[in-house]
Formats: structure tokens, C-alpha cells, sequence
């Protein structure tokens, strides 16, 4: 069995949407929808202009005036090293950890101290629920969610009928189009009231994840009975989402992507690897959702479609389509063929999943960044199935096993390329993590792209949240440091991650970590687990 060390997952019971019985559709909203974070007033471009009295300088730096001011939402420095031995060569691993509004880490969610919501309303609103907040909040998903159901089942069960092989993305496009065509359509600008502004995207966004997905169970229901009726469709969808515990979005989503009522350590699972996403809709790197969240869209519906494609795109997560593709091409290879036809990719820079276009995830040196949550996302999987919690078939574990042996060449062993001097090596990103996730769990191949739009699309309303102070577009600036968080010096995060995907190989060494205040270290010869028990 593949074993990583990681953070230990907590899975302690979390505080799930709970649906009222009985209890009146809201008409107004909380309050709270009407707060906006405080916007940034962190301008080092301003500030070193006002102070120089060189005016050469003054010149050269009035240039970069203009320049798109800080995000107060998110900040992702390197917060943590870690010394191994990979293969016999000594590395220094830099790994990323981020924050939300300064306040939410990385390893609240890890650890269990954060679910989906509390991630979600942080990003928002810039501060933890209080008292009756959360429920508000929560209730408020709950509904549209549900009035989303009612409002899709028919018309996607026409389109589905007539293009049965659809992608959840064609669906989503066709019923933006609805909208349009219907002209329920709003702008995203000024002009709107903040909470006006923000019903509207959360209604819409739902709107999208219930359409993408019962568009991928009734694309199962047709490869089953492909001359099921649409309305036998919508009759068999109903029957399915009844079956399914009430009062939870996100598990439904996740029900019918694994067309069963998913179990508790499938649910954890699956939404440990959203909620990690949630942040990254605003973290700058999708240009497109960040173009139309600058509030230049005539419609709110547009901002998410257009999110929607670009998220598909080769750039990003296009690449989990990528692997797909080349473990199938891997799988019609002779074995003894396998390891060329990678080591080809790779000195292409070609190797989906593998490397990061905007942090240095590939080195020859003895230095390396580490994006951590592909592992982040593993941990949990790997502890279910080696608890017996999941089984997965024979199949899947030989096509899991085809992306460890990528993982073997590209990072523990490293890539020779003619005419240069010393190893390549390159660490994987999230969508290796993800790809695995997803296929161990038997997620559709066209549906894991997915999971990261219903998280994400919550970071894109963070984003216009935002735009409503300061229309930034693409923050280049750093973030301001009030929302930095401290690195750690002690070795108590994510230990050498990946170094259980070797297992055939002498394990890396590492050094022990030590304990620090709040912290809980478990290191033996097979595992490490580090466990924060504080409360956030």
C-alpha cells in the first residue's frame, strides 16, 4: 500500500450545513452581507515617492504608480523548510503556506479547526462568524441550493438527453445562455448594494455547481439506459437526491459526482481538497476571473463562465485533463517503455502535474519549492485506505501506481538533460494530488476539473468583493504584511511529503522535528504526524 507522511488530518466531527425543517425561504439578508473587509492602505509605491528626494528616482518610481495595489485577501509565503536526502543528494525544501485576511492558515483547515464555511466567510467578510452568523450564512446556501435543483432539473435533462456525452462545462455555458436569452442578468459594479451584489453570486454560483452537477449523473444514467427519457431523467435525479442526507451542499455535489451516497471519510476527503481551493480564486493567478471580477462585466453570470474556462485552460487545471491523457498513453506502453516515454516529457517540460509556473518548483541546485498541497490533499486518502475506511480496485491502483512512478523520476530520481550539468528535479503541484484523489475515488474522467470551479468560485466573489474598494485587476504589489503570516522555524508542518510515493527506494532521511507549544510530534520509522490541537 502507498504511504505518505503529512500533517495528520483530523477528522473531528464538522459543523455541516444543517437544513431547517419547516422554517420560511428568507427574504431579507443578514445583515453582514452589507459589510466589506477593510481595503488594504498598503502602498509602498506612494510611500517611497512621497520620501525620496532624489528626483531621478522620484521619475523611475512614478512609473510603476499606476500599478495595481495590494489584495488584502490572501498571502502565500514560504513559511517552512525541511533538510532530506533524496537518492543520496541533500535538498532544502521550501514549502508554501498561506492565509486568509491574515487570520485563517493553511493548517486550520489541515488540521480539522476549518471547514468549507468558516474558510468561505473568512474570505468574504474579512472576519470570523459570530454568534447566529454561521447558521445565517449557512441556511442561505442551503436554500439557494436547493431553489437552484428545482430550477435546473428539466432543462438540463433536455440538454443532456440531447447531447448525452456532454461535459459539465458545455451544460453550465447552455444554461448561462438561458440566462441571457431570459435577461436575468445583473452588472457586477459599484452601483449595486454590497449584499444585493453578493445574493446574486452565490445564487448564480450555485445555480452552476447544481447544473454541472446533475449534469454528470444524467450523463451516467444515459451511458447506463441511453434511451431514458428527460423526463425519466429528472424522475431518477430526484429519486437519487432524496436518498441523499439533507442540509449539505457540497456532500450532494460530491454524491452525485460519485453517482453514491458518499460516506463520511469520502466527504472528508473530498472536501479537504476544496476547501484548500477555496483561497486560490483570489489569489491572482486565474487572469481571465480576475478581469471580469474588476467589475468590467454586464453580467454577473458571465463572471463565472469565463472563470469556468479559463480554469479548464492548459494554464491550469487542464493539466489533470492532461494526465489522464498520458496515463492512458503510459498504460498502452510496454512497462519496460514507461520510464523512457516519461523521461521524454519531462526533458520536454512537458510532464503534467509536474512544476509550477510561478513559483521555482524545479531545481538543479540543492534547493527546491514545495507546493504542499497535493499532499495535503493525499494525506486523508492514503489514512482511509490504509484504515480499511475506503477499498479501491485493482485498476485504479495500477493507474495511481503509473503517476507515483512520474513521481519517482521527475522528483526522487531527477532528470539528466544532454549538454547540462547536474539533475533535474521537479516537484509535483495540486493536480497531482488531485488527479489521484479523484481516480481512487472513481470520479469521472471528464468531471475533475470540477470540484476545484464549485471551491473556487467562492474566491472569485472574494474578488469582486474586493474590486467594490479598489479595482486591482491583478494585484503585483507583495501583500500588505499585516496579513503575512509568520514563518516557522520549527520543523512541524507537512515533513518530507513525498518521499512515501518511493517506496522501493531507501527512505530520505529527515531530521526529527521538535516540539513547539501546542503541538503534538509522532515520528516513527514509517510515519510522521504532526497534529495542531490549537483552536483557531
Amino acid at each position: 500500500m502507498i504511504r505518505i507522511a503529512t500533517i495528520k488530518y483530523v477528522n473531528s466531527p464538522r459543523s455541516v450545513i444543517r437544513e431547517a425543517r419547516n422554517e420560511p425561504l428568507r427574504k431579507t439578508l443578514p445583515k453582514f452581507f452589507s459589510e466589506l473587509p477593510v481595503a488594504p492602505e498598503y502602498d509602498p509605491v506612494a510611500r517611497a515617492i512621497a520620501k525620496t528626494t532624489d528626483s531621478e528616482i522620484a521619475a523611475a518610481v512614478r512609473l510603476f504608480s499606476s500599478m495595481p495595489p495590494s489584495t488584502g485577501v490572501l498571502a502565500n509565503p514560504i513559511r517552512y523548510h525541511q533538510r532530506i536526502e533524496c537518492a543520496g543528494v541533500p535538498l532544502e525544501l521550501d514549502i508554501r503556506s498561506f492565509a486568509i485576511r491574515g487570520c485563517l492558515l493553511e493548517e486550520d483547515i489541515v488540521t480539522g479547526s476549518a471547514d468549507a464555511i468558516r474558510v468561505i466567510f473568512v474570505g468574504l467578510f474579512g472576519r470570523f462568524a459570530q454568534a447566529g452568523e454561521r447558521r445565517s450564512f449557512s441556511f442561505l446556501l442551503v436554500q439557494e441550493f436547493n431553489l437552484a435543483m428545482e430550477r435546473v432539473l428539466s432543462p438540463v435533462a433536455n440538454f443532456m438527453k440531447a447531447f448525452p456525452n456532454a461535459a459539465v462545462d458545455a451544460s453550465i455555458q447552455y444554461m448561462a445562455s438561458i440566462r441571457k436569452a431570459t435577461r436575468d442578468m445583473r452588472a457586477v459594479n459599484r452601483s449595486r448594494p454590497a449584499a444585493d451584489l453578493l445574493r446574486d453570486l452565490i445564487r448564480i454560483h450555485l445555480e452552476n455547481t447544481a447544473v454541472a452537477a446533475c449534469s454528470s449523473y444524467m450523463r451516467f444514467l444515459l451511458r447506463c439506459q441511453p434511451h431514458k427519457s428527460a423526463g425519466a431523467l429528472v424522475r431518477q435525479t430526484r429519486r437519487f437526491l432524496k436518498s441523499v442526507p439533507p442540509g449539505d451542499p457540497f456532500r450532494i455535489i460530491f454524491s452525485l459526482l460519485l453517482r453514491r451516497n458518499v460516506n463520511r471519510a469520502e466527504a472528508d476527503i473530498l472536501e479537504n481538497l476544496g476547501t484548500i481551493q477555496i483561497h486560490h480564486g483570489s489569489a491572482g493567478s486565474n487572469m481571465v476571473a480576475r478581469y471580469f471580477a474588476s467589475l468590467h462585466t454586464r453580467s454577473a453570470s458571465d463572471l463565472f463562465v469565463a472563470g469556468q474556462m479559463a480554469l479548464d485552460c492548459a494554464r491550469h487545471f487542464g493539466a489533470i485533463t492532461e494526465l489522464t491523457e498520458f496515463i492512458a498513453e503510459l498504460e498502452a506502453a510496454l512497462p519496460d517503455h514507461r520510464d523512457e516515454l516519461i523521461r521524454e516529457r519531462a526533458v520536454q517540460g512537458r510532464l503534467p502535474t509536474f512544476g509550477h509556473p510561478e513559483i521555482a518548483a524545479a531545481a538543479r541546485t540543492n534547493r527546491i519549492e514545495i507546493d504542499p498541497r497535493a499532499a495535503i490533499y493525499l494525506y486523508p486518502l492514503f489514512e482511509s485506505l490504509d484504515s480499511g475506511k475506503l477499498s479501491v480496485s485493482e485498476t485504479r491502483m495500477k493507474r495511481v501506481a503509473i503517476a507515483q512512478r512520474m513521481y519517482q523520476i521527475a522528483f526522487f530520481e531527477g532528470i539528466e538533460k544532454p549538454g547540462r550539468s547536474g539533475r533535474l528535479r521537479i516537484a509535483p503541484n495540486t493536480d497531482f494530488g488531485s488527479w489521484i484523489v479523484q481516480e481512487v475515488l472513481g470520479i469521472d474522467e471528464m468531471d475533475r476539473t470540477l470540484l476545484s470551479y464549485v471551491f473556487r468560485g467562492f474566491g472569485w466573489m472574494m474578488d469582486v468583493r474586493e474590486q467594490l474598494q479598489q479595482p486591482i485587476i491583478r494585484p503585483v504589489i507583495p501583500p500588505d504584511p499585516n496579513i503575512v503570516p509568520a514563518s516557522v522555524s520549527e520543523i512541524v508542518f507537512l515533513a518530507d511529503v513525498f518521499d512515501q510515493l518511493a517506496p522501493k527506494q531507501r527512505r530520505m532521511r529527515r531530521e526529527r522535528p521538535r516540539l513547539r507549544e501546542g503541538l503534538r510530534v509522532v515520528n516513527d520509522v514509517d510515519n510522521l504526524e504532526v497534529t495542531e490541537v490549537r483552536a483557531c
